[in-house]
């Protein structure tokens, strides 16, 4: 059997910014908001199992375009969600039920589709999805709300040489409960899958205040940073350029360095991709991901990080098992 890790997307919320002249905005090729595909195939190239991380916007379309699940091959057998943001749920009704309803077509039992989910976001998908959640999904809740740095047990994929662990990550404007916006829960998860070959880390939606990615101070902590640590590819958000000056929803470049310096992954993969938020004319406004990846580039070799860095595209295929 061999596994593929597809990329769906790799836009920050707002994918192209109404109004906005700026060049990432004007750039014509296909958007969505981040997300990747395990697809999973045998040895005819069949494909065999789908499990969907993220489903935000325009994600459905870029499923849409995959050989791999066109026609009779679409198959949809587990949405894992970070968390709760529209950007990482906004497709979900467009996307569950076409399949729900395509299946009817081809004379299929429509089963409802397995969702794992931290407990908060569970939370927030009742009251906000609670037709997609009562009709078309199978739920599976984290049930605890651990703090950032824990990691928790694996999926029930039922995937054979596929592990996929989610970890605790902090991303303050997610981390409200769903029931009372004055408490904290914490809604959301990195996740590492691993195969025989391979070991990738999906480290998205995070704040810049997980500092236990570089300095873990429990044995919880400890053990996370081992996980994640020596990828062979580390996606990971990277809403602008500039350091920050206070605490933000999402990291900058600076961050991101830091956490490739202590993860040492092979490969580092930029995503959550925009730049608004440096502000017009600064570095970073508007950039292209072509730009992003060779201002990246450049920084990494100045600074001799680990690995290589660079910007996937919607539709890159990683073979990982």
């Amino acid at each position: 059997m061999k596994h593929l890790l597809i990329v769906n997307g790799l836009e920050a919320p707002l994918l192209r910014q109404f109004g906005c002249d700026c060049d990432r905005c004007t750039d014509p090729a296909p958007q969505a908001n981040t997300s990747v595909s395990l697809i999973s195939l045998n040895g005819t190239g069949e494909t065999t199992h789908h499990v969907l991380f993220d489903v935000g916007a325009a994600v459905t379309d870029s499923l849409s375009r995959l050989p791999y699940l066109a026609g009779r091959s679409a198959r949809l057998d587990w949405v894992a969600l970070t968390h709760w943001h529209p950007d990482h749920v906004n497709d979900l009704n467009r996307l569950i039920v076409s399949y729900h309803l395509n299946r009817i077509r081809r004379d299929e039992e429509p089963t409802p589709v397995p969702l794992w989910c931290r407990s908060g976001t569970a939370g927030w998908l009742q009251a906000e999805h609670s037709y997609e959640w009562h009709n078309f999904l199978q739920p599976h809740v984290s049930g605890e709300n651990h703090p950032p740095g824990t990691v928790l047990p694996p999926l029930p994929v039922n995937l054979p040489g596929v592990t996929i662990t989610p970890v605790t990550v902090s991303h303050f404007g997610a981390d409200r409960c769903a029931q009372d916006k004055t408490q904290i829960c914490y809604s959301c998860a990195a996740f590492v899958i691993e195969t025989g070959a391979s070991k990738t880390v999906l480290l998205w939606d995070i704040d810049t205040e997980n500092e236990w990615l570089v300095d873990p101070q429990t044995p919880e902590q400890e053990t996370a940073v081992t996980l994640l640590s020596n990828a062979d590819y580390l996606f990971v958000d990277t809403a602008f350029w500039k350091i920050p000056e206070k605490r933000m929803t999402h990291p900058g470049f600076h961050n991101v360095q830091r956490y490739a310096r202590a993860l040492t992954p092979q490969e580092t993969l930029l995503v959550h991709l925009s730049g608004h938020p440096d502000g017009r004319g600064n570095p970073g406004w508007g950039w292209p991901n072509d730009r992003w990846q060779a201002e990246a580039q450049m920084v990494w070799a100045q600074r001799k990080l680990p690995g290589l860095v660079c910007v996937p595209a919607v539709g890159d295929v990683f073979e990982i098992g």
